[in-house]
């Protein structure tokens, strides 16, 4: 009989040594007592190193707890070392009938976790050419909208049809015609900004839905970068192939107020630009014939205005929420235009970045904003830093870390003194060059910023990898506080978030001693506005930074 047992238990161990599935038994403290193979292999934790101890793991405590009460818990599926795992957790009995302990039964559902999202990017995009699809165009123009309205913003919906596909495609057969829709949805890609939309919402019909716009004339100009890149000549099949296409365009809100009249009014416009000759666009024609004009006469004054010197750069202070002292200031970018007078960054900077001068007129923001700040340091004034926004051309440009080493060196300013801002969906357009860049920045003293935090999409996972000093709460956020419950609770979280990585947090477009009072009685340390101080020339800010 005692033979017969050891001899049960010893192949009772041994099935549970086999299983296909991580078992782990825990005493009444939490202690483990058993760990099986499965658990070996899966977290690289022997037997040996772990019976008798406790598992660290915080994420689980919960759950042992009240498997513990008395409670059969199954755990939400985690990721696991790259593994995705599901968990029960069930109360184990003595022979008395009270709780000795706790059973863990682990799997590996990675497999049905792959099936799951492939099911799921199946259901949202489109199978040739990997665009969003239908579905997921009208979730992201729903969603595009109630932004827009939140903000009183603009979006823009640009309707496509390809013109006389139906001839390529019968003449040279459908597999030349799908190759040829995969060629021209790489094409519209490329012709957008990140958080931009590209759909294509039929046989040879695609959309566009265009967030957050500054002005009807900017939905223009990606029409004419569409038309431009799909009219470049396609090698397919021993065929050199020419297709052009037809745009609609419409705004919301003048143009319809939902997604369904949106779309109805850019296909109704199609028709009207295939009416006109087929390879254009159509929208609202006299108010955006001056504005394009207005749009030529900048761009050809843009070109000129560094060597005229008619850049000038104003300072908006940041405030110690704790002190009320002035603890930094961000250099923001003025043009003195000739006839137009001063122009704010809204009004140039986009066409700066899509001409490409964009790079140099930052070296210029850059070197003359470190002059600036070692100027106001040299007589002796409270220490602060000067923050400068980075663009998007900027941070892919490898010279870049040469060119902050030689600002700060001409102007003899210590590198802990500058913060570059970049702004959150820039940050992970490249995720592993952005990364080396920041890393080599932070290295040499500079620190660097997250700008408009909550407005882009990136991951907490990026944010935790990312070389950071500060995350800047975007205005938008700040403009409704304290009566806004969900911008409360969002301001909240993200200063909250900022204390646990350790980071600075600053709020941008504080107007009001009431978001003021918020913020400070939310332990938020840093912010700038107009409650404080409009942006101010170099002389103005140093009296500023005087009285403090």
């Amino acid at each position: 009989m005692r033979a017969g047992a050891i001899a049960a238990g010893r192949f009772a161990a041994e099935i549970i040594d086999n299983a296909g599935e991580g078992i782990v038994v825990y005493d009444r403290h939490l202690r483990v007592l058993l760990w099986n193979r499965f658990m070996e292999e899966m977290t690289g934790v022997t037997a040996d190193e772990i019976l008798g101890g406790y598992r660290d793991d915080p994420e689980t405590d919960d759950f042992l707890q009240r498997a513990l009460a008395g409670e059969t818990v199954a755990a939400p599926d985690a990721l696991c070392d790259e593994r995705w795992v599901s968990a029960l957790y069930r109360p184990h009995y003595d022979g008395d009938g009270r709780v000795a302990g706790v059973i863990a039964l682990i799997r590996d559902v990675t497999d049905r976790k792959s099936a799951e999202q492939q099911i799921e990017y199946q259901a949202y995009h489109d199978a040739l050419t990997g665009l969003a699809n239908r579905r997921l165009f009208q979730e992201h123009l729903t969603l595009a909208l109630a932004l827009a309205a939140r903000r009183r913003g603009t979006v823009a919906v640009l309707f496509l049809a390809l013109d006389q596909f139906k001839v390529i495609n019968d003449t040279l057969g459908h597999s030349t015609g799908d190759e040829l829709l995969r060629v021209i949805a790489g094409r519209l890609k490329e012709c957008v900004h990140d958080g931009d939309t590209v759909a294509r919402v039929g046989g040879d019909e695609f959309t566009i839905v265009l967030q957050d716009l500054a002005k009807k004339e900017d939905a223009a100009l990606v029409a004419r970068r569409v038309l431009q890149s799909v009219a470049e000549p396609i090698a397919l099949g021993g065929h050199r192939l020419y297709v052009t296409t037809s745009i609609g365009i419409t705004f919301y809100p003048d143009d319809g107020e939902d997604a369904e009249a949106l779309l109805k009014n850019a296909d109704n416009a199609v028709d009207l630009a295939k009416a006109a000759g087929r390879n254009t666009y159509q929208m609202s024609t006299a108010e955006m014939t001056r504005a394009m004009h207005e749009r030529l006469m900048l761009e050809s004054g843009l070109r000129e205005a560094l060597e005229r010197d008619e850049f000038i750069l104003h300072y908006q202070p940041q405030i110690d929420t704790r002190t009320m002292s002035v603890v930094g200031m961000e250099a923001l970018l003025r043009w003195n235009h000739p006839e137009r007078g001063l122009l704010l960054p809204e009004q140039f900077i986009r066409l700066a970045e899509e001409r490409g001068t964009i790079v140099p007129i930052g070296e210029w923001v850059l070197r003359e904003a470190c002059v600036q700040a070692a100027r106001i340091r040299a007589k002796g004034l409270p220490d602060f830093r000067v923050a400068v926004n980075l663009s998007a051309r900027q941070l892919r440009d490898r010279s870049l870390i040469a060119t902050v080493a030689a600002a700060l060196d001409a102007a003899g300013l210590p590198p802990h003194c500058l913060e570059l801002e970049i702004t959150e969906s820039v940050a992970i357009e490249n995720v592993e060059q952005t990364f080396g860049l920041l890393a080599e920045l932070r290295a040499s003293g500079v620190r660097i910023a997250i700008d408009d935090f909550g407005t882009g999409h990136s991951s907490l996972g990026y944010l935790k990898r990312f070389p950071i000093d500060t995350l800047k709460i975007d205005r938008h956020f700040v403009e409704d506080l304290p009566d806004g419950l969900e911008d409360a609770a969002i301001v909240r979280a993200v200063v909250q978030l900022a204390r646990g990585l350790d980071l600075r947090v600053v709020a941008e477009g504080v107007e009001t001693q009431q978001q003021l009072d918020f913020l400070q009685h939310h332990a938020c340390r840093e912010v700038q506005g107009y409650h404080f101080s409009y942006p101010v020339p170099a002389e103005e800010f140093e009296e500023l930074l005087a009285l403090t």
